[in-house]
């Protein structure tokens, strides 16, 4: 990949607009997942709140439609932004999200917590998820790093240490919060965007080695955790504590057969399904519009990875590059993620479906990420024949 840095002193180009063809697919994935939030998110909605109210089924259809609103909005002040001004940054949105991220670990009265994991602030009427932000500036950070060299032994202080302690103390925060998804999530992550950049060899086989390790150590710290991975391999004789939620999301799959049982008529979201519009989403969404619709909405994600991919091949700005890649790299690895988890291909996780799943934080943080990709295809250099 020959790609250059850019020189302060280039001459500025008038901004390219839009990406369209993106914009067009994560506008079409937006929509659906607010209908899928939707038909997913009402048996739940409908019920009375804790202080006696009525329950509204249009709860979080419009609070996801007002987060999807906020996203477009920060998607399209950042790519007005030069990609060289949001790599300049980079070391202090890294720096404001680790310490957010942080501030989760410290039982103050803003943090709020869920199913024994304290990840969230409540800000007023806002309730943010930071590690969700501190994963794109992270993506950013290591981006404006691997734009100085490459990956190896002669770059190892300059680069390398300093992504490998960047990346370690967010990890290491994650495991205090008790969420090894999103942990195993940036190491995935990390591992990608360190590929891109030139990690081979013993080097790589190194990294590799070591991630799984860390992810082992997660494993055995936390019983919960073990007894997660035991219901995976067996969950007919856990069916009645962990091996359930497997058991309930491969049944709900299953149901929707080919074409469906229908909107808003999957029985298991009434009751049996946790986290039916959220984790689970997809099951519910297998389960609703069955075989196709699935495969149309895994088609939508799965162009959107490729059209990113794209902007990062066609830009001839190394920081474009791996922030364009990296954005591509993390929004695949967390999709298959979350969808491996619902087909029972890997052990249970908290990771949402990207630009679906009901949740804020996800939501913005997605759109945040394609604003950055839009402005490395509007303000970055092109290669040349592009």
């Amino acid at each position: 990949m020959a790609v250059t840095a850019v020189r302060p002193d280039a001459p500025a180009e008038a901004p390219r607009p839009l990406e369209g063809v993106l914009f067009s697919l994560i506008y079409g994935v937006v929509v659906f997942g607010l209908l899928a939030v939707f038909t997913a998110s009402f048996p739940n909605a409908l019920k009375s709140s804790l202080d006696g109210l009525p329950g509204d089924r249009f709860h979080y259809l419009r609070l996801q439609a007002a987060y999807a609103l906020v996203g477009f909005l920060v998607m399209l002040v950042i790519s007005a932004i030069h990609p060289e001004r949001i790599k300049s940054a980079s070391p202090y949105l890294l720096l404001v999200a680790l310490c957010l991220t942080g501030l989760t670990l410290t039982g103050s009265s803003i943090v709020r917590c869920s199913h024994g994991s304290c990840r969230w602030l409540q800000l007023g009427p806002i309730r943010i998820q930071p590690s969700e932000f501190a994963k794109l500036a992270l993506i950013i950070y290591i981006a404006a790093k691997l734009a100085e060299g490459r990956l190896n032994s002669a770059n190892f202080g300059r680069i390398s240490l300093k992504i490998m302690t960047v990346t370690a103390v967010l990890c290491i925060l994650l495991f205090l919060q008790k969420d090894l998804g999103m942990a195993m999530l940036i190491l995935v992550i990390v591992l990608g965007m360190a590929y891109l950049g030139h990690l081979r060899g013993r080097w790589l086989a190194a990294v590799s080695v070591s991630s799984l390790g860390i992810a082992v150590i997660g494993i055995l710290l936390e019983e919960y955790r073990r007894e997660r991975i035991r219901a995976f391999f067996d969950p007919l004789k856990y069916r009645t504590d962990w091996g359930w939620q497997i058991l309930t999301m491969k049944t709900t799959i299953a149901r929707g057969g080919l074409l469906g049982v229908g909107p808003g008529k999957c029985p298991e979201k009434f009751s049996y399904l946790p986290e039916a519009h959220t984790d689970a989403i997809f099951c519910v969404i297998a389960s609703e519009v069955g075989l196709i619709g699935a495969l149309v909405l895994l088609a939508l994600i799965g162009a959107i990875v490729v059209r990113i991919m794209q902007i990062a091949n066609q830009s001839a700005d190394r920081a474009g590059y791996f922030m364009a890649s990296g954005v591509g790299t993390m929004l695949a690895a967390q999709a298959l993620i979350n969808i491996g988890v619902s087909a029972h291909m890997l052990p249970v996780t908290g990771l949402t479906l990207p630009f679906v799943s009901y949740g804020g934080s996800s939501l913005v943080t997605c759109l945040a990420a394609i604003g950055v990709v839009m402005s490395v295809h509007r303000h970055g250099p092109w290669r040349r024949g592009r």
